[in-house]
C-alpha cells in the first residue's frame, strides 16, 4: 500500500489522449514492455489517439488513478468466455511511479473484477524474464510462474525469455482472505 494515496480505476476518456501525448516515452518502461529503446516513438496527439482507440478494443480497460491523477492503464485481453479466462497487461506512464505499489493495487482491483463480476476462472500474463520488478509485483498479487518460453523475444539485438504466469479464482480468494 502507498501511505496517504488512493488507487482507483476508471474508464478511459478522450482527455487521456492529451495526457498520454504530453508524456515522453520512457526508455526503461518501453524496454520492460519488450520494445526497442534505440528508436523511441515521438509523442504526438495522433499517436495517443490511436493508443486510446486501441485501449477501447479490450473487454476490460481502465486508467489507473493515484489520488485522482492518471498514472497508467490496466487491461484484460484475449478473453475466452468458454474457458472463462483472460490475459492481464499493465503499464505505468512515468518512471517516477515505478516501484511505488501502484501496479500491485491496480492488479488486485482488476482481479477482484475479473473473478467477481466478470466471472472468470483464470488470469494469465506474459512478462520478460529480466523484468524483475514486474515479476515481484505479479508474485505478490498471487500469480505463479507456470512456464518459460525460451528466447521468445528479440529485444535490443538479443534474445530474451518470456515467463508465463497465472492465477486462478480460488487462489485470488485465498490470497485476499490472508491479507
Amino acid at each position: 500500500m502507498i501511505p496517504g494515496s488512493t488507487i482507483t480505476l476508471r474508464d478511459p476518456d478522450d482527455g487521456d489522449a492529451t495526457l498520454h501525448a504530453a508524456l515522453p516515452p520512457s526508455p526503461e518502461i518501453i524496454r520492460m514492455y519488450g520494445g526497442e529503446t534505440g528508436s523511441l516513438p515521438k509523442p504526438s496527439l495522433a499517436r495517443s489517439k490511436d493508443w486510446l482507440e486501441w485501449l477501447h478494443t479490450h473487454p476490460f480497460n481502465k486508467i489507473i488513478l493515484r489520488n485522482e491523477v492518471a498514472v497508467g492503464h490496466v487491461r484484460l485481453h484475449s478473453l475466452s468466455q468458454t474457458d472463462r479466462r483472460a490475459r492481464l497487461a499493465l503499464g505505468l506512464f512515468r518512471d517516477a511511479d515505478l516501484g511505488q505499489g501502484i501496479g500491485r493495487q491496480a492488479i488486485r482491483l482488476t482481479l477482484d473484477h475479473a473473478f467477481g463480476p466478470m466471472g472468470l476462472h483464470r488470469i494469465d500474463l506474459r512478462v520478460l524474464a529480466y523484468n524483475l520488478r514486474a515479476i515481484r509485483c505479479y508474485t505478490a498479487c498471487g500469480f505463479r510462474h507456470e512456464g518459460t518460453e525460451r528466447e521468445a523475444a528479440w529485444i535490443d539485438a538479443a534474445w530474451h525469455d518470456d515467463w508465463i504466469m497465472g492465477i486462478l479464482a480460488d487462489e485470488h480468494a485465498a490470497a485476499k482472505a490472508g491479507h
